[in-house]
């Protein structure tokens, strides 16, 4: 796995720029982490290393084209949301599959990512 710190943190829950919908908090409180005490470290990552990058479909319209497009323009989108899995493959998707299927889309490599930090 390929990782890039780009800030070892640790970043507050609260100070992560983000799109305003609950997936974070639904994606957090399902694998059973408190909200109060998540921290995260910004790191760019692999999208090969991203465990649900195995099921995103080819076909683009089925998640639209306007944030590949912004990606295409080097137009910031906010980080994804990401967690270490235990099954040794790379990380879990807490947030960000759209991002995620435009970068891929773009013919990107890399992506921005909030890292969980458990421990």
């Amino acid at each position: 796995m390929a990782v890039t710190v780009l800030d070892p943190g640790p970043i507050a829950h609260t100070s992560l720029i983000r799109y305003d919908d609950p997936d974070i908090e639904t994606g957090l409180d399902n694998r059973g982490h408190k909200i109060e005490s998540a921290s995260y470290r910004l790191v760019e990552v692999d999208l090969d290393d991203l465990e649900d990058m195995g099921w995103i479909p080819s076909e683009p319209q089925q998640f639209g084209t306007s944030m590949t497009e912004s990606v295409k323009r080097y137009e910031d989108l906010p980080p994804v949301v990401i967690v270490r899995t235990d099954r040794g493959r790379g990380f879990g998707l807490i947030d960000g599959l759209n991002r995620v299927h435009a970068h891929w889309a773009a013919g990107r490599s890399t992506i921005r990512a909030y890292e969980l930090m458990l421990g």
